[in-house]
């Protein structure tokens, strides 16, 4: 029977831990939820370490628990969540275990680096619609603007984030520089 030690399961589920997470994140549209979901995922994991057969085994087991956690979240907070369908979520699964992650730290870190370089207001606006998890329509109450300013202006940082990362990601060294 093949046996993994506790140092062993982290080292093959760490890699997916923003995949996970995003997918939690995905269900339950909190941040500290969806970390709570991890954590929980990652406790029944441990707890089970004599059933994997593999670290294929491990992953795909590691997915569905951590799915079931974030429902059973859902279901004891009484949240208003609206779920996809089991054969929507199943594609979603399958399409975030085939990612490539070895370059999701740097993808962090340059986004993390992109917001700072975003105006106040703009980093403001992402924080309450995605952080906070408020709706376009709730984001323009609070700022007193109409809906389609926010969408808007959401459309002008995306393009703004994405452009920003993509030269940090082209960047030749590490520590170059570039806003």
């Amino acid at each position: 029977m093949y046996f993994m030690d506790h140092s062993e399961i982290l080292s093959i589920l760490m890699p997916e831990r923003t995949k996970q997470i995003g997918l939690a994140w995905s269900i339950l549209r909190q941040s500290h939820l969806s970390e709570d979901a991890y954590q929980d995922m990652l406790a029944k994991v441990l707890a089970n370490d004599r059933i994997f057969e593999g670290p294929q085994h491990l992953r795909d087991w590691s997915w569905k628990v951590l799915r079931n956690q974030c429902y059973e979240l859902i279901r004891q907070r009484r949240y208003q969540v609206k779920l996809l369908d089991e054969s929507i979520l199943n594609l979603v699964d399958a399409e975030l275990e085939c990612r490539d992650t070895s370059d999701v730290a740097m993808r962090a870190d340059a986004l993390h680096d992109c917001l700072d370089g975003l105006s106040e207001k703009a980093r403001e606006t992402i924080r309450m619609r995605y952080f906070d998890g408020l709706r376009g329509k709730q984001v323009a109450e609070m700022l007193g603007q109409k809906p389609e300013t926010v969408y808007k202006a959401l459309q002008r940082s995306y393009v703004a984030l994405a452009e920003c990362i993509k030269r940090k990601l082209d960047a030749p060294e590490k520590g170059a520089s570039i806003s």
